[in-house]
């Protein structure tokens, strides 16, 4: 090959990336055409690839009053996102030898009552302590999240409930408690608040300039968004984060581009060290052997035949999402001001046009003709544009990824794989409402 040809088929297979990448760009904003408007709250979108910030989008206003755009430099309230930072901070200490992840939880806090059964730090992260959560208490006790309350208000509240809602270590129960005092461990142990202890410790050292724990509610920042619920009136702001200012259980505020320096210390880790991931990683366990799918706040799950690392956030109008896919380095993170939006499905949605080709394959795991001797009848999976479908005479339906070997067909059913010891898929059992365990044989 000549000197001009080899130029030629360099420029040729430029132009082809190039394309490629448009149709992606063209396809993810079309996922947020909806909100990309100068007269509607959005979203700010981050598509994190191999450490980099492979693509970065505002869609919407982050102030409809001034009409401020969002971008990925607007400041967004995490919601519970912000509890993988309030975790991380625990790692830290345990790693540091300050603290036990397995004392009682009375030895740093002693207001909380004596229930007969330890309660250990780890409980509180995986959110196995049975402690009643403390937003629904406040609610029920008529302690308004738009009125201004102290910390030691509400730990007063949590120290007066009679019992917990379970032995610690029996359930999964999601609990904001557990992550309310956690703040308070920090404080005690190290003699700073958690916002100063994560500024020096995380935020610091990753260069999340504009993230921080929001524990001053009269902290004005210029550039932050605010957030909203639309309503048959019309759009309603909701403003109660002027005097809300508990964190742990919420209470980051960044932006996507700061979330990609901590998306990054996944895989460089300059924070923590690799005994750092590893323990962010440690699933939760219960009493009767299960392992839980939450590790320290994050969870630990797969999407597709790929494995992920994710949690949400929704608190007042803010919708937030980071969905990550570790093997592959591909991270989407999602933050939003409408109440009405869901990021967690758009964050996929994203990774959908991102990791097609890669979802064709492993869903080719699934892929082939399935018989039913009971109905006596064949079922035809077939894999297209990274989607598993169900294909019959009559219909072509798409199956949702449902976790693990499980798809959602979309009138309701549920198609959970079986398979052989060397990993092949043998089959599928059927669950449809009034019909359950229905076998499906693979034939080919």
């Amino acid at each position: 090959m000549t000197g001009r040809q080899t130029i030629l088929v360099l420029v040729l297979c430029w132009g082809s990336g190039v394309n490629v990448l448009q149709a992606q760009t063209h396809r993810v904003d079309a996922i947020f055409r909806e909100w990309d408007r100068s007269d509607s709250p959005g979203c700010a979108l981050g598509v994190v690839q191999n450490g980099q910030l492979a693509y970065e989008r505002g869609y919407g206003v982050a102030n409809i009053h001034t009409g401020k755009p969002v971008t990925t430099e607007t400041v967004f309230y995490l919601a519970s996102v912000s509890k993988q930072f309030t975790a991380a901070t625990m790692a830290l200490l345990a790693l540091d030898g300050r603290i036990d992840l397995d004392a009682d939880v009375r030895n740093y806090v002693p207001e909380l009552p004596d229930y007969g059964d330890r309660i250990t730090i780890r409980h509180l992260i995986h959110h196995t302590s049975g402690l009643r959560d403390y937003l629904t208490l406040m609610e029920l006790a008529g302690m308004a999240l738009d009125e201004e309350h102290s910390r030691d208000e509400v730990l007063d509240l949590i120290s007066r409930q009679g019992a917990p809602n379970f032995t610690p270590g029996e359930r999964h129960l999601y609990s904001n408690t557990g992550y309310f005092l956690i703040p308070i461990i920090v404080e005690r142990v190290t003699g700073q608040s958690l916002r100063r202890f994560a500024d020096e410790r995380i935020f610091g050292p990753l260069g999340m300039a504009l993230t921080h724990f929001h524990d001053d509610f009269q902290h004005q920042l210029p550039n932050r968004a605010l957030s909203y619920r639309r309503t048959s009136d019309g759009l309603v702001e909701l403003a109660f984060l002027e005097k809300f200012d508990q964190v742990g259980s919420g209470g980051v505020l960044s932006t996507v581009r700061d979330l990609a320096r901590w998306d990054r210390n996944f895989y460089d880790p300059d924070v923590g060290g690799e005994p750092f991931l590893a323990l962010l990683h440690r699933r939760g366990d219960l009493t009767d052997g299960d392992t839980l799918s939450y590790a320290f706040g994050l969870r630990i799950a797969d999407y597709k035949g790929l494995r992920t690392v994710s949690h949400g956030g929704s608190m007042m109008g803010f919708k937030t999402h980071i969905l990550r896919f570790p093997d592959q380095r591909f991270s989407v993170i999602c933050l939003c001001n409408l109440e009405q939006i869901d990021p967690g499905d758009l964050a996929h949605r994203v990774a959908d046009v991102y990791l097609a080709y890669t979802f064709d394959r492993t869903l080719q795991d699934f892929a082939g003709e399935y018989y039913a001797s009971e109905l006596g009848m064949t079922w035809s999976l077939q894999v297209r544009e990274g989607d598993l479908f169900l294909e019959q005479p009559d219909t072509t339906l798409a199956l949702a990824s449902a976790g693990g070997d499980a798809f959602t067909h979309p009138r309701g059913a549920t198609l959970r794989f079986t398979r052989d010891a060397g990993g092949p898929v043998t089959g599928f059992s059927l669950d449809a409402g009034r019909v359950s365990g229905l076998q499906f044989v693979k034939r080919r």
